[in-house]
């Protein structure tokens, strides 16, 4: 098995490279960390090698190919790894070209910016058996954060980055529907079964103009005493929704 000791190793120095969006973009591939995030992505991406601790070397001999593994030392796993305290296994995975066709089961995730949020969506539309996610903006959905928070179930449904121009080009015969926080119809009443959910930013949700070209606009009623739900509670809840017949 190779080893890796030195945190001057080419192949560390990629590691850690591949932290930030451009790199990300111009090699076409990513990172993600843990046994349990790394074994949900290779049901659906192709993985290109793993780097594992001592400890955690029988969980990845037991569930990755054993060609595609380095041993690494302690000091290096902290190098590679953006967590707090490293969990023993980083994995590198490729960024796969999707192909997709226009579906009704969709949503645009427009300029969303934290990375729990996008990561939490994520998972939720995982969840939800929703087809399509078109990102308009936003965080990065390769960002090391985000792939954390999906908890490796971005695998199960397409992730479409474009504009919002090219999302109205290509769905101009189906229904859209703002997620805005007042003046829009009850969930029930807005028919989301059959229209894209399109869902804001954290701070200043939608702008006028993506709400304007929605063909109707939704609000999930609140009677408590609070102005407005966080972004992905919001969309979570208007997910549930959308799936239910």
């Amino acid at each position: 098995m190779r080893k890796i000791e030195s945190t001057q190793n080419n192949e560390v120095k990629h590691l850690v490279k591949l932290q930030k969006k451009s790199y990300r973009a111009d090699h076409q591939e990513f990172i993600a960390q843990g046994l349990s995030v790394c074994t949900t992505l290779l049901q659906h991406y192709t993985p290109i090698a793993f780097y594992t601790t001592e400890s955690s070397l029988q969980d990845a001999q037991n569930h990755f190919n054993s060609k595609t593994i380095s041993l690494v030392s302690e000091q290096i796993m902290k190098k590679i790894s953006t967590l707090t305290t490293p969990n023993g296994i980083v994995g590198i995975f490729k960024i796969p070209q999707i192909a997709w066709q226009a579906d009704s089961n969709a949503i645009v995730l427009y300029n969303i910016q934290d990375p729990g949020n996008l990561g939490t969506l994520i998972r939720t539309a995982a969840a939800m058996n929703i087809k399509n996610v078109f990102l308009i903006q936003g965080v990065d959905p390769y960002n090391p954060k985000v792939i954390q928070s999906t908890a490796g179930t971005i695998g199960y449904l397409n992730l479409i980055p474009l504009s919002w121009q090219q999302f109205s080009d290509q769905h101009q015969s189906y229904n859209t529907c703002a997620l805005v926080v007042e003046n829009g119809q009850t969930p029930e009443d807005s028919n989301l079964t059959k229209s894209i959910l399109v869902i804001g930013n954290e701070g200043q949700g939608l702008p006028q103009s993506a709400i304007n070209s929605c063909s109707h606009k939704t609000t999930i009623p609140m009677p408590g005493k609070t102005e407005s739900l966080n972004a992905a509670v919001a969309g979570s809840i208007a997910m549930y929704i959308k799936t239910q017949k």
